[in-house]
């Protein structure tokens, strides 16, 4: 008995490319002028899929299409080889266009700068010279989507009920939050740590985009704190100027403050509770060509190292 895996080389990308463009516009005619083909090319081209899928796909009347319950369930499947194709299609278009070995592209949260410049380019543009690599920085939430979607190649990110279970997560470091404050506050005695109890009734300035804010708010919310979250901003400038000003307490991820060198301002780890972010870099889990798991290795190796 032939197993189903072994009748799958007999479809082509281009009968997929029927069938998916007729799921969308569900009218024969349009389809075939879409796909510049005859009409008894299409329906060839759909009897031979069904033929190998083993079933109906498409119930066709004189006045409409519809997907039977088999051709909506391959429906998304079909779509997800598509993309893939056209995605590996232009990158093989790109390579020889460039004559390298094509691009990565990687996605990050700002914070993450300090673990990825200039550490990662320099790994990448050693092992990998003809690799073109583009960064592009955006907030969390934006990269997940970017991921799913295959507009990047890797993402590194932060773990958090917007992460998909299904990409592939591979946790990099701890991230602890703490507060910047000015080194004239009362405050700025603590040594090292800060209660959050202590920050109650006080005017706190945090980001108005990305994960952060749902964090700090879920930790309030869970600890009946009593902050004034009264300053949202979306520059990391922005919430110094404000804490140099006085006029407010910096909640943000520690990495944030890596370089941060101001006499006037103090990081100090909040603590009772610790609230902790973690990094990772994240994938989907479609199969990597050999370069491009080669470039995952070294993404891994190189932002561990920072940790060790």
């Amino acid at each position: 008995m032939t197993e189903p895996w072994q009748r799958l080389p007999a479809l082509t990308l281009k009968q997929l490319q029927y069938f998916v463009t007729l799921a969308k516009l569900r009218h024969f005619t349009e389809t075939a002028n879409r796909l510049a083909v005859s009409q008894p090319a299409l329906s060839s081209a759909l009897r031979q899929i069904e033929s190998v899928l083993g079933g109906k796909l498409i119930n066709r009347t004189a006045s409409s299409v519809t997907l039977t319950e088999l051709g909506a369930a391959i429906l998304p499947h079909a779509q997800q080889i598509l993309s893939v194709s056209h995605r590996a299609f232009s990158d093989i278009q790109k390579i020889i266009e460039d004559g390298g070995d094509g691009i990565v592209r990687i996605g990050l949260v700002p914070s993450v700068s300090s673990l990825v410049f200039p550490s990662v380019p320099e790994q990448l543009n050693q092992l990998f010279p003809r690799l073109k690599t583009e960064f592009y920085d955006q907030t969390n939430d934006s990269l997940v989507n970017q991921i799913i979607n295959h507009e990047v190649d890797f993402d590194i990110g932060v773990l958090d009920s917007s992460v998909p279970q299904e990409l592939s997560i591979s946790p990099l470091q701890d991230d602890p939050f703490v507060a910047v404050i000015h080194h004239d506050d009362r405050l700025a005695n603590n040594e090292f740590h800060l209660p959050w109890k202590l920050l109650n009734n006080r005017d706190i300035a945090v980001f108005s985009k990305g994960n952060i804010q749902r964090l700090v708010a879920a930790t309030v919310e869970s600890h009946r704190l009593k902050l004034n979250i009264r300053y949202q901003v979306d520059y990391i400038e922005t919430l110094y100027g404000l804490v140099r000003s006085k006029l407010a307490i910096a909640i943000l991820p520690q990495l944030y403050t890596v370089h941060l060198r101001d006499p006037e301002l103090k990081v100090l780890q909040l603590q009772q509770p610790e609230l902790t972010r973690t990094v990772a870099l994240i994938r989907n889990n479609q199969p990597l060509t050999p370069m491009m798991e080669d470039v995952y290795q070294v993404l891994l190796k190189v932002l561990r190292g920072h940790n060790g």
